[in-house]
């Protein structure tokens, strides 16, 4: 930073008359060179002049000039080069001792540092300046400070008994006290020793050795802690250490002190390169003093994405808990705490222009007590396309697939399946049509301990589909508005014959649910071990309402399927008498952006023979802007795992004012009168700090009571915390706001109406 400028002042050359003097060994070894005053601000003393080193100049009111020793300036003194530059009102050139001492104030600048102080010691020959009791800025971090001695050299400065802080005014909300603090130009980091960091001139850490941003550039170093209470787990913080290992990849390693359980360590690994990126994530607890037995508690997560050429890739995702009460007791940001299973899979992909094909090992753990599911190990599927011809296309869609399960290692399946198809399709822009002919043969062998299925079983079914749609749209003007309004009615004929299918074990398979457009789907199970008999007219319609500009702001869709005949394929045995009704339940979705802050979503499944409602949810959304908001939900279902859910609840993010911020959620469960999920959050912010507290009351999901060192009573037990979070604008950094929390609850924060168009 200063070098150059260091470099040019020994080079300074002085007037002509002066220098020629200087040269001339006859000439007298004394001149004094007296400007006369003048009312302009500054009389030039030495004019500038090219050197190698580049431009400089010194001004001042007058200069003496002793040869071969010192030049003396004063009144007004400016010594610039190059952008850089320095202001007092006395200076002097020692050329013996290679020194520019200046004094009686000072001011020194050169685009990144801005000085000021008492006096300034130059040494040309070891390139270092010391300027003693100065208020320094940083131009470009907006940071500031004052250091009883600060030293410039070769783009570094280094304060001592110095202070930093990113907050204005003669008292800021906090800084750090520190014998020695060093900043270099070229670095987003600067290092602090035995430093203090205070709050309103109140010491509340002691830190011996501390390095802070100065940017938003990544660095090896330590993270700043968040401090947490909880019922479960107690007192907890958690101090997070960075590695920066290259550009490309990072680590973190934290250590969590929670008073009732124990110390976690985590960590995390990241990468990206050109074709593949991902992480991996490990969580371990060694001995959890909570629990009687399986004390030692982890969770492990891995994700890995790769682009191996133009027509093959791979996929990697998975997620292990060392427990069913994991998810529970410590939450994660790649499961939910609400959550039912944990979902891994690992996928090699091939996609060209005709031909699809995936090798896939899936596995599903269900969290609870619950028949154990089975794993994909593994699936080969191929998907062959002839593409259209004048309407008309052919498919072939081949699989193969081994299933083991997890638990019982004597219980596995081979399926094979195979799938050709013909379809046809007639397109126009105000209707078009589709038919569909399959042909689906699978075959089974099967192992189970009990014998209770059949070792080999075969399977054909033919599937015929026809489906088509008219699109109809007007212009209509509502008020003073104009917009334009789409009508899409649609009908849909789907046969396939019954065939009883209890011999089948059930694999990879489980009813689909429905919304408008599954009305329309070809099938009602996902997987292939239940194909369902259809004998069944479907139809529905969708309207949407545009404005002039093509923004989306309505879309309501209502259907139905008519079953001709009743359906008797079900998933288990014991539903196989439970036939559905020839009408089936209506199913209806709205979606309404109202204006620019309020909107409304809402959809509904009715079973028109029960007169009951089977699910619904409604939402509705006012948004201010991104940051505040306020949302009010109700949710029902009836005969989930034999149970009935109908809850409200309630979520907002407000900003009181500029500094003041408030966030909560709601979940009451009305079947169980009872709360399910509650949280507050405050945030007080000014320019350079901010202070976040939050609470929460959960219920606590215990699923392994038997390992718990608390008895459990049978009532409801819940868990209730609070955490309390520092913010500091130049040390820290945190953009996501108070809705990130809401976002991370139990339940989450979902936009109700949110189009692309």
């Amino acid at each position: 930073m200063l070098q150059r400028f260091i470099t040019s002042l020994m080079l300074l050359p002085f007037p002509g008359s002066a220098l020629a003097a200087l040269q001339n060994q006859d000439a007298p070894q004394h001149m004094t060179c007296t400007v006369p005053q003048s009312t302009e601000s500054t009389i030039t003393a030495v004019q500038l002049q090219e050197t190698d080193a580049g431009t400089i100049g010194v001004e001042s009111r007058s200069a003496e000039i002793l040869a071969n020793e010192k030049a003396y300036f004063t009144g007004n003194v400016i010594i610039q080069r190059n952008g850089q530059w320095l202001s007092t009102s006395k200076a002097t050139i020692d050329q013996q001792r290679g020194e520019i001492i200046a004094s009686d104030g000072i001011t020194f600048n050169d685009g990144y540092l801005s000085v000021t102080g008492d006096s300034l010691s130059l040494d040309l020959n070891d390139d270092e300046a010391k300027l003693y009791n100065s208020d320094y800025r940083l131009r470009n971090h907006n940071a500031r400070g004052h250091a009883e001695l600060l030293s410039l050299s070769r783009q570094e400065v280094l304060l001592q008994d110095s202070s930093f802080t990113t907050c204005p005014g003669e008292t800021p909300a906090w800084q750090l006290r520190a014998e020695r603090i060093q900043i270099n130009e070229t670095s987003d980091f600067g290092e602090a020793w035995h430093a203090r960091f205070e709050l309103f001139d109140v010491p509340v850490l002691y830190l011996p050795y501390f390095n802070f941003p100065l940017s938003d550039a990544r660095k090896t170093g330590l993270l700043y802690p968040t401090f947490d209470s909880s019922s479960n787990s107690g007192f907890e913080v958690e101090v997070p250490y960075y590695f920066n290992i290259a550009p490309n990849m990072d680590a973190t390693i934290a250590p969590v002190y929670m008073s009732e359980r124990g110390t976690m360590m985590k960590g995390e690994y990241r990468y990206l390169f050109e074709q593949n990126a991902g992480q991996f994530n490990l969580e371990y607890l060694g001995n959890d003093d909570t629990r009687i037995a399986n004390k030692k508690r982890y969770l492990w997560h891995v994700q890995h994405s790769a682009q191996i050429n133009q027509d093959l890739s791979f996929y990697l995702d998975a997620t292990e808990i060392s427990d069913d009460n994991y998810l529970n007791d410590f939450g994660s940001d790649f499961v939910g705490r609400a959550d039912t299973h944990l979902y891994r899979v690992a996928q090699l992909d091939y996609d060209n222009e005709n031909w699809t094909a995936q090798l896939r090992t899936e596995d599903y753990e269900l969290i609870g007590d619950y028949r154990s599911p089975y794993r994909t190990l593994p699936q080969l599927s191929i998907d062959y396309n002839t593409g259209d011809f004048t309407g008309f296309s052919a498919s072939l869609y081949n699989e193969l697939t081994y299933f083991q399960n997890q638990d019982q290692t004597r219980e596995y399946a081979t399926r094979a399946h195979i799938e050709p198809s013909i379809q046809y399709r007639f397109e126009k822009p105000a209707f078009d049509t589709e038919a569909e002919l399959s042909y689906l043969y699978t075959r089974y062998w099967q192992e189970s301990p009990d014998n209770k299925i059949a070792e080999e079983v075969s399977r054909a079914l033919p599937r015929a589909r026809v489906r088509a749609r008219l699109h109809l749209e007007r212009a209509i003007e509502l008020g003073d508005s104009q917009y334009r309004q789409t009508l899409s009615p649609q009908i849909q004929y789907l046969y396939v014959p019954y065939e009883n299918q209890q011999n089948i074990g059930i694999y990879d398979t489980s009813l689909l649910q429905d919304d408008y457009h599954g009305l329309f789907r070809s099938r009602r199970f996902s997987g292939l071990d239940r194909i369902a008999e259809a004998n069944q007219i479907t139809y529905g319609v969708s309207s949407s309402l545009f404005t002039q500009n093509e923004r989306e702001v309505l879309r309501a869709s209502i259907g139905q399927i008519y079953n001709i005949n009743d359906s008797r394929t079900q998933l288990f045995a014991s539903d196989e008498e439970t036939t559905t009704s020839s009408n089936s339940e209506w199913v209806a979705d709205i979606n309404w952006a109202v204006d620019e802050n309020w909107s409304i979503r809402s959809s509904i499944q009715y079973d028109t023979e029960l007169n009951t409602t089977r699910k619904s949810q409604t939402a509705v959304e006012f948004r201010k802007d991104e940051s505040n908001l306020i949302q009010v939900s109700h949710r029902t279902a009836t005969n989930i795992l034999n149970n009935d859910i109908e809850q409200v609840g309630t979520q907002a993010v407000w900003s009181a004012s500029s500094r003041w911020q408030v966030a909560s959620n709601v979940f009451y469960d009305l079947t169980h009168d009872r709360l399910n999920d509650a949280m507050v959050g405050i945030q007080y912010s000014s320019c350079c700090w901010a202070l976040r507290v939050s609470a929460y009351r959960r219920i606590n999901r215990d699923l392994e009571p038997a390992f718990s060192a608390t008895q459990i009573n049978g009532e409801t037990q819940f868990d209730n915390g609070i955490s309390i979070q520092f913010i500091i604008s130049g040390l820290a950094s945190d953009s996501s706001g108070l809705i990130n929390m809401l976002e991370k609850s139990t339940y989450g924060y979902r936009r109700p109406f949110y189009l692309s168009n």
